[in-house]
Parts: structure tokens; C-alpha cells; sequence
């Protein structure tokens, strides 16, 4: 090449170079420190206005760049020449990781604490979740996000709702404050406070909190706990009920499963009949909403409030189950108690090994060694039946080995026996009685406040007429067999029917007075002392 031609392209050559030099010095900063605050994957146009703003770079048009380990897209963005903080504008969105995606109208960075604040038409998305709001401040440090003024997390079975919430991407981890709602296909979960892990799906229960069925209609309530919204599982531990209708189950600890409709309960169980006015106590209790049979043991205590009274009843297992005889009363029930039966309300006591409680009729069916007390009168038989009308009179129904003793005095008692005894009693006292079978009296007889003697009479049937326990009249079913024995003439054998026995200290004498005699013996016994070969 001639020597003309070489200098007439060295002007050529020096004005790429200064174009080059110039482009450079456009995209990137102009010193080492600079550059390390924000990598520029491309930027349609930069522009440095002094007049817009002083301290930054202008980014127009398809910015992306990377920061702090994540990359950044926006329509323009704010590149601060004396700051590590930028502002980006439209169609904004961050990838965090493999799985985190951030969107909104508009971001503004701090790169010092890497504090990411989204405002409007802002969502995440992270792994099986959903997060929507209008404002988001997001750490990108720690990978926790905030939002103060309402948000909607939706993920694979529920959509929660809150005015304050905490998201920790790490943990996969929500926590939710002021008005949570949680819906599920099954049920709407509200509280004012609530944890939420997002891959397994479960919540946490950490204050007041209801869970209302959208199917069966029945509402847990709880303080803390856990419920599983995959399984439809809970377990709950603080002030804890389920409420179906007219049942409500309370305990300690609830552990509940929708899909069997099964809620057990431990320690401080109560079941309430609201229906029926019937309180069941216990230290274990099981109710199924599906069937509405529950059951409740261990310390077990059956109470039923009257307009004028409240029943009282302890055994070792008590039962409810809906009373289907009549398919128009919906809300009958009938309870069985099982082992150790003792009840008490003020004008009837009992106690037997088994019974039936019928609530559209009042009606006791006791069998097992049953026994009845009912003012001054005791009855006993191998099953009895007692049924409470309103009005009186109510019937007391002896079966097989019936026996009836009524107090004379402290030392002299009437008696009536027979196969079967049919008693109606007014005003809890004993009025008339049909004696049927093998049919024995013996009572005493009266003049002028003297006793005179005993009658000890047997017939096939007897009807007697009674009158505060005393016998008014009386009439045989053929002609009656027995004879009358003078007072002075009476031995102990003569004053007791075969069968007699009084068992007044077995009767409840009150609703603390309800735990088996053995029981009540242990009890003021005291500890026992060990045999001194046992260590």
C-alpha cells in the first residue's frame, strides 16, 4: 500500500476508535466501583439527562439485567450513578432462583439491603403457589416477601385471604394476619391469625379460629392446632369444639377427620345435646357427624336439665345414638351408659350394670341387678322399666324377682313381690300398684297410731291403693292366702318377704355421691400400705 493511501485512512481509523471508545463508555460506568452495582443485559437506549434527573442513568426499552443473583426485566428503569438503588417501570419481573418469579407495574431496589418494593398489579410465583396484591416489598436476601394492605394466595386446593401477610419462599411458609380466609372446596377456614405451609398444605392454627363445612354443615373452633386441608385432618389443642346442629364435642385435644366425620376428644371431653338439654362429661369422647353417634368414657357423667330438676348419671362408658323408631322426630335420642350405672335427680336415684335412656319418652330401661329408690320406696327386680310422663302419673315397671319395700319406720318396712310389678306414682310418691304372679304383701296395720299387728297375704294378683306409702286399700285376685300376726307375736323372719333386702346405703345421695360403692370405699380407705415383701 502507497504511503498516500496509508494517511488517508488514519483519520478514518482514529474516528471508529473515539465512536467505540464513546459507545462504551455509554453502556457501562466509568470506574470499577460503578460497575459492580448493576450488570445491563441490554437496553434499547441509554440516556443521561441532567435536566430529568441528575444522579441516573436512563434505561429505555427492553431493559434486562441481573443483580444480586437475579434477573431483572422492565419497559425503563432508574440506574442511580451514586447508589446501588434502581427503579424499574413497566411489565416489571424478577427471577429469584429456579422456581420465584416476581411481577408488577412498578419496582424500586435498594441494593444495600436488597429490598425489593412492588407496587400495583404485583404477583409471585413460587413453586405451587400464587401471591397477588398491590404492594410488596420482597427481600431478596432472605427471600421472605411482606404486603400490608390486602393480599390473595392461591395454590393447588385453597385461595387464602388476609390484610397482612408473610411469605417465606425458603420455608415454603405463609403467615396471614387480620381477617384470614382460607376456602377449600370442602370448608372456609376464618381467623385473625394463621400459618400456612404451602407444600404440604396444611394450617396452623395459632388464635381464635372457625372452620365451617361447605357440605355437612358442621363448624370446628379452635385456638391452636393444625389443620391438614390435603387429608381433611386435624388436630386441635386449645378451647377446641365441634359443633353439628344440636350436638357440640369440646376437649383438651380434638382430633378430627372430615372424610369419616369422626372428631375424638381427650381430657375435659363434653358433649352437649342442645336438643335434647343433655351434658355428657368424660376424659375420652368420640362423636360421628356422619351416623351422630358418640360415645364419651373414662370418668363418664351423663346430665340432663329439667324445667324443674337436672339428672344426673355416671357409668364407665355412656353412648347416644339417634332414636330412629320415628322418622318425623329427627332429634330424639337414646342413651345406654354401660358398667357401674348410678344416677340421681331429686325425686328418683338408681343404680344398675346396664341401661337405656329414651328421650321422646322418658323412659329408663335398667337390667343387671337395677334398683330404684323414689321418696321412702325401693324397688328392685331383674329388669326394670321407668317412665316419666307429664302429667303424672309416671310408671315404674317391675320384671322377673319384682320386688317393692316402702319405709314404715326406721325398723319396719312394707313389702310387695311378686313376678311383675306395675307401680304409677304421683308426685314421686308410690299410689297404686299391680302385683302380677306369685303376688306376697306385707305390711303392717294400724289403731289409733298403734301398731296392731302384720298382714303377710298371698294371691296370683294384687292391686293396692296407697296413700303416703301407707295402704289404703287392697284387693286379691282369687282370695288371698296368709294370715295376721299380732305385734308382740312378730319374729325377724316374720317381718321379711324371701328376697328382702334394704340397700339404702347403696343410694346416691346427691350428684358428687355417684362413683361405685367400692369405688367411695377406696376412696376413704386412704392409701394402702405395700406388703413388706413387695418393693
Amino acid at each position: 500500500m502507497s504511503h498516500s493511501k496509508k494517511s488517508s485512512l488514519l483519520p478514518l481509523l482514529f474516528l471508529v476508535a473515539i465512536v467505540s471508545v464513546f459507545i462504551q463508555a455509554a453502556i457501562q460506568p466509568q470506574d470499577k466501583k460503578k460497575k459492580q452495582r448493576i450488570d445491563i443485559d441490554n437496553a434499547d437506549l441509554i440516556v443521561h439527562d441532567e435536566k430529568i434527573i441528575a444522579n441516573a442513568d436512563r434505561l429505555l426499552g427492553n431493559v434486562s439485567f441481573r443483580r444480586d443473583g437475579a434477573l431483572m426485566f422492565c419497559d425503563s428503569a432508574y440506574s442511580y450513578t451514586d447508589s446501588k438503588k434502581f427503579d424499574t417501570f413497566g411489565h416489571v419481573h424478577i427471577i429469584q432462583g429456579d422456581t420465584l418469579h416476581l411481577y408488577g407495574d412498578k419496582m424500586f431496589y435498594d441494593g444495600d439491603t436488597k429490598l425489593a418494593r412492588f407496587i400495583s398489579n404485583v404477583k409471585l410465583v413460587d413453586k405451587s403457589i400464587i401471591l397477588t396484591t398491590e404492594a410488596l416489598e420482597f427481600d431478596l436476601n432472605t427471600n421472605i416477601g411482606y404486603y400490608n394492605n390486602g393480599g390473595k394466595i392461591v395454590d393447588t386446593a385453597n385461595v387464602l385471604t388476609s390484610i397482612i401477610g408473610r411469605y417465606y419462599s425458603n420455608d415454603n411458609m405463609l403467615f396471614f394476619k387480620d381477617s384470614v380466609v382460607l376456602t377449600n372446596k370442602d370448608f372456609v377456614l376464618r381467623a385473625d391469625t394463621l400459618k400456612y405451609n404451602s407444600k404440604t398444605e396444611r394450617a396452623f392454627i395459632v388464635g381464635p379460629t372457625t372452620i365451617t363445612g361447605t357440605d355437612k354443615g358442621g363448624v370446628l373452633y379452635s385456638e391452636n392446632g393444625w389443620y391438614d386441608t390435603k387429608m381433611n385432618v386435624a388436630e386441635l389443642y386449645r378451647s377446641s369444639k365441634i359443633t353439628n346442629k344440636s350436638q357440640v364435642l369440646e376437649a383438651d385435644t380434638l382430633f378430627y377427620d372430615r372424610a369419616s366425620g369422626n372428631g375424638r376428644g381427650k381430657h375435659s371431653v363434653t358433649l352437649t345435646d342442645t336438643a335434647n338439654k343433655v351434658v355428657i362429661k368424660g376424659k375420652i369422647g368420640v362423636y360421628n357427624e356422619n351416623t351422630k353417634i358418640a360415645f364419651v368414657t373414662d370418668s363418664a357423667m351423663f346430665i340432663q336439665y329439667g324445667k324443674t330438676d337436672t339428672m344426673y348419671m355416671h357409668a364407665d362408658t355412656l353412648r347416644t345414638k339417634p332414636d330412629t323408631s320415628d322418622i318425623n322426630r329427627k332429634d330424639d335420642k337414646y342413651f345406654m351408659a354401660y358398667r357401674k350405672v348410678r344416677f340421681h335427680k331429686p325425686d328418683l336415684q338408681g343404680q344398675c350394670d346396664s341401661l337405656g335412656y329414651r328421650m321422646k319418652d322418658s323412659t329408663l330401661l335398667m337390667f343387671y341387678d337395677p334398683i330404684l329408690w323414689s321418696q321412702e320406696n325401693q324397688m328392685t327386680a331383674e329388669k326394670i322399666q321407668y317412665v316419666a310422663k307429664n302429667p303424672d302419673p309416671d310408671i315404674a315397671r317391675l320384671d322377673n324377682n319384682a320386688f317393692m319395700i316402702m319405709v314404715e319406720d326406721s325398723v319396719k318396712f312394707n313389702q310387695i313381690s311378686g313376678k311383675s310389678i306395675i307401680g304409677q306414682i304421683f308426685d314421686s310418691k308410690l299410689r297404686i300398684a299391680d302385683v302380677n304372679g306369685n303376688a306376697q304383701t306385707l305390711y303392717y296395720l294400724k289403731d289409733k297410731n298403734k301398731y296392731s299387728g302384720m298382714n303377710r297375704l298371698l294371691s296370683s294378683k294384687i292391686k293396692l291403693h296407697l296413700t303416703e306409702n301407707k295402704i289404703d286399700s287392697i284387693r286379691f285376685y282369687p282370695k288371698p292366702e296368709g294370715k295376721t300376726i299380732p305385734i308382740k307375736e312378730l319374729t325377724p323372719e316374720d317381718t321379711k318377704l324371701d328376697g328382702f333386702s334394704w340397700r339404702e346405703s347403696e343410694r346416691p345421695i346427691n350428684r358428687y355421691d355417684l362413683y361405685p360403692i367400692d369405688e367411695k370405699r377406696k376412696k376413704n380407705a386412704g392409701p394402702q400400705k405395700k406388703p413388706a415383701s413387695v418393693k
